[in-house]
């Protein structure tokens, strides 16, 4: 079960990163997904608000993992980038259930 829990998510105007607003138990959990990770997360490579949307599942258990390990960046919020996407790819192939899997 996730930490944290989205309350919602979009593209910054800039379009160089995405922003998710998430629940920590009351409090709440900004996260910033980059705009690598956004690129990394399937093909064809897109940054735009269809990716961030298709893909809030996989971002969000991934902002959670983080958060459960502590991995906080000093100003509080979460960062998701594109080593990040890859290494949650790989600990899900290394899982046997393979549960959360990735879809490409």
């Amino acid at each position: 079960m996730m930490s944290l829990k989205l309350i919602s998510g979009m593209m910054k105007s800039s379009g160089d990163e995405a922003l998710l607003a998430m629940d920590a138990g009351g409090a709440n959990q900004m996260v910033v997904i980059e705009k690598g990770a956004l690129l990394e997360v399937a093909e064809p490579r897109r940054c735009d608000e269809n990716r961030l949307q298709e893909n809030i599942d996989l971002f969000s258990r991934i902002a959670s993992a983080k958060y459960d390990r502590g991995d906080v960046e000093p100003d509080g919020r979460i960062r998701i980038g594109a080593d990040d996407l890859l290494a949650w790819r790989q600990h899900v192939k290394n899982k046997p259930e393979n549960v959360g899997r990735v879809s490409e």
